[in-house]
């Protein structure tokens, strides 16, 4: 519902408006909403085959990690029971061996050494401290090492085998202080009885190299109590680990409960050096803060399938205990989620930038589509346009036949219902008539029809000396048509001076001719639709030249000239009777009376731009101002200046010469309005200054304590202040008083006509410069 502030085309039908606005969206909304649809679809489309290919693709890495970790179990498996079945049989061969077991233990396990590779030593110990020890040599060779602690003093044999088996050398040592009971694979087989024992892993002493050790304990017929034990090297895990697959980055490592290393794919890893001795590695000394993770989930969570996030990364950890002989022995591996899923992610993201070219194919064919269904709207909103003007062109060109003394050459009141219709027809912000009279050097309003105010100005003189341009490119009798008049050659004059005060910036402006001589012109300001209504302008000028049929000759011109000046003689003589009919008596006032002082007055109504600084950036605006009505004062011996707030009062004539003083005032005021004019341009404003002048009586004293001041006011200084307070921005404005003393020597345009207290209406004019 419209509300009272809101502003109603009665033009436009409602439901006209409403049904083009709703074709309009649907021109739009379908293309840009199929769009929007095929977007939504293929993102949602993309997601679902993102998630899904994911979850299927992690559902496959379970049954892959799954399969690695049957196939590490059974490794290990197979690793370690060849060990334990071989020291049953050569256990069982000890308890029914008779009393020298050494030949039978030798022969035994020189074959488990050949047979089994991740054997790596045999040994054979009792309670007296004798120890027999088999081990690989080189080139496939064997060594063979005894330690006899009876009968007879304790001795330390190394004999040496090559592959075939025969003896290469023999040696004693007796610094080799080894004592197999104080072993851990000897006391441990000892404290579990008839059971295995499995050790720690440790490093070898022999090869300096990480191992364990399975060991049992026996009985022999002779009564005697063996330990037999097999070390098994865990460099062939450690490889196996290093020759599994597990995606691109993946790992794994067997430790124990503890968080030992057993096996890693880096066997340097297992060994570090602690006060030059070397040592079993911990999993928390490893640099591998994933593997730690998931140790550490281990502990906390036990054994299973987890994901662990670190540094915005996903990776899937598995934790599994192994069974049998190392049933404290834990399998970790873990693997980037990305090394499954990236290829996903990339097909979807190739895909996606498919559809999305797809995309940018169906949005190019929508907003062709949109375009060619507005172009269409457009075509069809103008035709309707169209139509309209024709028929509200029709309507004016009916009304303004219907009113024939409009045309009427003899009809000397202006043409007021034509300039209204030409703004209603032009929608135009304002429409003039003008004519060209004293011998085409001044171009008259006859009328101004301002559309937002609905005001008629008449009256208004432009001249050729102010506008040359303009008045040349008229009478060459073409149309001119721009959008902005202070851009153009042609109209730039004419838009300083009248239009930019007014807020005007587009002109229409259309000859009237009268056969090849072009008598006057039709104004059209501001006006949206100018290529429009430019024909009917045209034809409106073409009846409007019937009007100006008897245009005034230079004769009467000349002839009109002295009747002017004595209409203007007398209006200025009622001006000053009506001063002097206010009273004054001179000897009854305490204050000098001035009968001719020419004032003048200066007004700046924005506040912010006197406070901006200027161009250079050193100084205010006001402060520029200020300096220049020095300078001007100066320049012209102006002896009263007061600058109150934003306003400005000078006054010339205390002592007679009111011609001469009202030529220096009007000087000063076209210097200062110049003046003010460049700074505001420089500062990129709007025009502020408003210079109004009047001529007539004042009254000033000094006033105040020491130092007085001089103090002016009076009908001259307040009719001043009107004609400034009036005047459009950037122009000086005098009373038809100052108008009589400086009419000879100056250029001026009427303004129009304005009533003023105790004067009554009067006459005022647009100083524009001197002659």
């Amino acid at each position: 519902m419209a509300v009272a502030t809101q502003v109603v085309d009665i033009d436009v039908n409602p439901l006209d408006e409403r049904r083009r606005r709703r074709r309009a969206w649907l021109r739009i909304g379908i293309p840009v909403g199929s769009v929007a649809l095929m977007i939504a679809a293929i993102l949602a489309i993309a997601l679902y085959a993102d998630r899904a290919n994911r979850a299927g693709i992690l559902s496959m890495s379970d049954d892959l990690l799954a399969t690695l970790e049957s196939r590490v179990t059974i490794q290990v498996t197979t690793y370690l029971a060849p060990a334990a079945r071989a020291l049953r049989i050569v256990g069982e061969m000890v308890e029914v061996a008779g009393d020298d077991l050494t030949p039978l233990v030798q022969a035994y396990g020189i074959g488990v050494l050949r047979e089994i590779p991740q054997i790596a030593i045999v040994s054979l110990a009792d309670a007296d401290g004798n120890y027999l020890m088999i081990r690989r040599g080189p080139e496939g060779g064997i060594e063979i090492k005894t330690i006899r602690t009876l009968p007879g003093p304790r001795r330390v044999t190394l004999i040496r085998r090559n592959a075939a088996g025969e003896e290469i050398g023999r040696t004693d040592d007796p610094t080799d202080s080894f004592d197999p009971r104080t072993r851990g694979w000897y006391t441990g087989a000892v404290k579990v009885g008839a059971g295995v024992f499995w050790t720690d892993p440790y490093i070898f002493f022999s090869d300096r190299r990480p191992g364990i050790t399975v060991s049992t304990r026996h009985r022999a017929t002779n009564g005697r109590e063996y330990v037999l034990g097999l070390d098994l090297a865990l460099d062939s895990l450690s490889q196996f680990l290093a020759s599994l697959e597990i995606g691109r980055n993946g790992r794994a490592i067997i430790v124990d409960n503890d968080g030992l290393l057993i096996a890693t794919a880096n066997p340097d890893a297992l060994v570090r050096e602690v006060d030059g001795k070397p040592v079993n590695q911990h999993i928390d000394q490893l640099d591998d803060p994933v593997l730690v993770r998931a140790y550490d989930a281990f502990r906390v969570e036990g054994p299973g399938r987890r994901v662990i996030e670190l540094d915005d990364r996903r990776h899937i950890a598995l934790a599994t205990p192994l069974p049998g002989a190392a049933s404290d022995w834990l399998l970790l591996m873990v693997v980037p989620e990305a090394d499954f899923t990236g290829f996903v992610t990339a097909n979807s993201r190739n895909a996606l930038a498919m559809s999305l070219v797809i995309v940018l194919i169906a949005a190019l064919l929508g907003v062709l589509l949109v375009r060619q269904g507005l172009r269409a709207d457009r075509g069809a909103r103008l035709l309707l346009d169209r139509q309209r003007t024709i028929q509200r062109q029709s309507a004016a060109f009916a009304s303004l036949a219907a009113d024939a003394e409009l045309f009427d050459p003899t009809r000397d009141a202006p043409p007021r219902a034509l300039t209204e219709t030409l703004a209603g027809v032009a929608d135009a912000r304002r429409a003039s008539v003008w004519r060209l009279t004293a011998g085409g050097r001044t171009l008259r309003c006859e009328d101004s029809f301002d559309r937002d105010s609905a005001g008629h100005v008449a009256g208004m003189e432009l001249h050729r000396d102010e506008l040359p341009q303009f008045f040349v490119q008229l009478e060459t009798g073409a149309t001119i048509d721009v959008a902005d008049a202070a851009a153009d050659r042609r109209t730039a004059e004419l838009h300083r001076v009248v239009m930019n005060p007014l807020g005007s910036r587009a002109l229409l402006a259309v000859p009237v001719r009268r056969g090849e001589q072009v008598v006057g012109a039709i104004w059209l300001e501001d006006a949206p639709r100018r290529d429009a209504t430019a024909d009917f302008v045209t034809a409106v000028a073409n009846m409007v030249a019937l009007r100006m049929a008897e245009a005034p000759s230079a004769a009467a011109t000349r002839t009109a000239a002295p009747a002017l000046a004595a209409t203007t003689a007398q209006t200025a003589r009622s001006f000053e009777a009506a001063l002097h009919r206010r009273g004054f008596d001179a000897a009854g006032l305490h204050a000098e009376v001035y009968p001719d002082v020419a004032a003048m007055v200066l007004l700046f109504t924005d506040p912010e731009a006197l406070a901006a600084r200027s161009a250079d950036a050193e100084r205010s605006l006001s402060d520029e101002i200020a300096r220049a009505l020095q300078d001007v004062a100066a320049r012209y011996d102006i002896p009263y200046l007061k600058i109150v707030g934003q306003e400005v009062v000078a006054a010339v004539g205390f002592g007679g010469g009111a011609a001469d003083a009202a030529s220096v005032v009007a000087d000063a005021a076209v210097a200062m309005r110049d003046r003010c004019i460049a700074l505001y341009e420089d500062m990129d404003r709007l025009q502020d200054v408003r210079i109004g002048i009047d001529c007539g009586i004042a009254i000033g004293c000094a006033v105040g304590h020491e130092p007085r001041v001089f103090n002016l006011w009076g009908e001259a200084v307040r009719a001043a202040h009107a004609m400034a307070a009036s005047a459009l921005p950037g122009t000086v404005q005098i009373t038809q008083a100052a108008y009589e003393r400086l009419r000879h020597d100056f250029l001026f345009r009427p303004r129009g006509r304005f009533y003023m207290p105790h004067i009554g209406e009067v006459q005022t004019f647009v100083l524009a410069g001197r002659l």
